[in-house]
Formats: C-alpha cells, sequence, structure tokens
C-alpha cells in the first residue's frame, strides 16, 4: 500500500481535533511540571517532558500517513502556545520533537505503528528536545552528572508517557470504533 502525504478530510478532522485536545492537555501539563520544579536541580524533572511528545506518537498512531506524527505534534503545540507561558516557543519544540518522531516513522517506510516504533520514536523526541533545551536552557554550566540524569530521565518518560501510554490510549480508541473509517483493515489488529 503507497502511503502519500495527501490526507483525506476525514483524517483532517481526525488530526485537528486529537492536536487541539492534546493541547489543552498540554496545558494542564504544565501543572504538573511546575510541582516537579524542585526535581529541576538534578534533572529529574525530565521524567514528566514525555507527555509533550504524545502528539507525534498518538495522533500518527492512529492517522497512519507521512506528516501526521510532525503536523499532530506542531498543531498542538501552536494550541498549547496561546494558552500557556511557553509562548511561541512551544511551536519550536514541537517542530524539533514531531520531526524526530517523524523521522522514526519515515526510517519504517510508514509501515510499522507497533509499540516498539511507538516508544522510539518517544525516545527519540526525547533526545531531539533535550539537545534544543541544552542550549537553549544554558545547561553548559551544569555538572556533567545533571546532563547524564537528564538525558536520562528524558528518554525514559519518551518511552513510557510518549511509547506506552500513546499506543495503549491509541488501541482504546481504536477499540470503540470511532475510526473506523480512518485506519485501515490491516491495522486494526495492532
Amino acid at each position: 500500500m503507497k502511503k502519500t502525504f495527501s490526507f483525506k478530510l476525514t483524517e483532517v478532522v481526525t488530526l485537528i481535533v486529537l492536536s487541539v485536545t492534546l493541547g489543552v492537555l498540554w496545558w494542564g501539563w504544565t501543572f504538573v511540571w511546575g510541582l516537579a520544579s524542585p526535581l529541576g536541580s538534578i534533572g529529574l524533572n525530565y521524567l514528566l517532558y514525555g507527555f509533550w511528545f504524545t502528539g507525534g506518537t498518538l495522533i500518527p498512531f492512529l492517522i497512519r500517513k507521512p506528516g501526521a506524527a510532525l503536523l499532530g505534534e506542531v498543531v498542538a503545540a501552536v494550541v498549547e502556545a496561546f494558552i500557556t507561558q511557553w509562548g511561541i516557543t512551544a511551536v519550536i519544540w514541537g517542530l524539533v520533537q514531531g520531526a524526530a518522531c517523524e523521522l522514526v516513522f519515515a526510517l519504517t517506510r510508514y509501515r510499522k505503528y507497533d509499540l516498539t516504533v511507538l516508544i522510539i520514536a518517544g525516545a527519540l523526541a526525547g533526545v531531539f528536545a533535550y539537545i534544543l533545551d541544552f542550549f537553549y536552557s544554558h545547561y553548559a554550566g551544569l555538572q556533567p552528572w545533571v546532563w547524564a540524569v537528564q538525558i536520562i530521565s528524558v528518554i525514559i518518560s519518551g518511552v513510557v508517557l510518549a511509547g506506552l501510554l500513546s499506543y495503549y490510549v491509541g488501541k482504546g480508541i481504536i477499540k470503540t470504533g470511532v475510526l473506523q473509517n480512518i485506519l485501515p483493515e490491516e491495522s486494526e489488529e495492532v
């Protein structure tokens, strides 16, 4: 089956609804992130970071098209930009995180959307986001052990919150049958 960048209207509507929903959920997640700020001095706040990668994992799990990861992450980040303190920087991070996820799906030639692929996409989004954070937040002045804790934490978070969570939430959504007109038949057993 040839994968194209063209989206059907139902896929566009689904992508927008899911992305807006995630953008609002990400706004709520900023409060959880704020509560974890004391852990930032030792890098463990990054254990919560992966939830912001779900636009790049959940949406392509449900809309199996090239570009879904990037679009899902960016559209959700635009919504988040309007309602959080992050502003336009949220869109920059959305582009980076979405590109990381999109890269993983592209490497599978947009043929695999299983748990392993989602876990790898979440982990890579964590690595890409951390590289951006490292320079934006001037982490060069931190102790190298803090960098290690941060990078390990963000990868774990990407695996758990973006990979595992998106997979099981996505499977739950698929089981409801609401996406039966979007998902190809061969993907429904995932």
